[in-house]
């Protein structure tokens, strides 16, 4: 599923000439189909992959937390209201007067909603990715027993 995922962030980051995220996506394939590549080994009974496993779920840690940094250090709220069609960001504006903002708040917004956004996924990965990490490192010890029936 991960690999199918990021394939497509991948191809739709690169029609759209969006390096970092191309990148990145292009990485986590890879790191899904290494970590296909350590389950299958572990079901032929080479418990070398589950070092696979671990390496893949690392790299792919590593990966969104440098994609999450290059997204808070590059983030550019002004090409990104830019991009917002008109009749949607005339209704934004009129939604934002209603509440008592101005247009000039919106950069803002937007760069505190991006660092939300990207402080979240790291910090939600850095979970996800470290419970599986702790898991397959500790289920060495089992997957050695029913490999080599000690």
């Amino acid at each position: 599923m991960l690999v199918i995922i990021a394939t497509t962030f991948a191809i739709i980051s690169a029609l759209n000439h969006h390096a970092p995220p191309t990148i990145a996506g292009v990485i986590a394939a890879g790191l899904g189909l290494l970590e296909m590549q350590g389950s299958d080994r572990l079901q032929n009974g080479d418990p070398k992959g589950l070092d696979a496993m671990i390496m893949a779920q690392l790299g792919l840690l590593a990966t969104v937390f440098c994609y999450a940094g290059w997204m808070l250090t590059h983030f550019d709220p002004a090409t990104f209201i830019a991009q917002i069609p008109g009749p949607v960001m005339a209704d934004l504006e009129q939604q934002l007067e209603l509440a008592g903002y101005s247009g000039a708040d919106l950069p803002r917004f937007y760069q505190g909603l991006n660092t939300l956004v990207y402080l979240l996924v790291a910090s939600l990965t850095l979970v996800f990715q470290g419970m599986m990490i702790r898991f397959y490192h500790r289920a060495r010890p089992a997957v050695t027993q029913v490999i080599f029936g000690g």
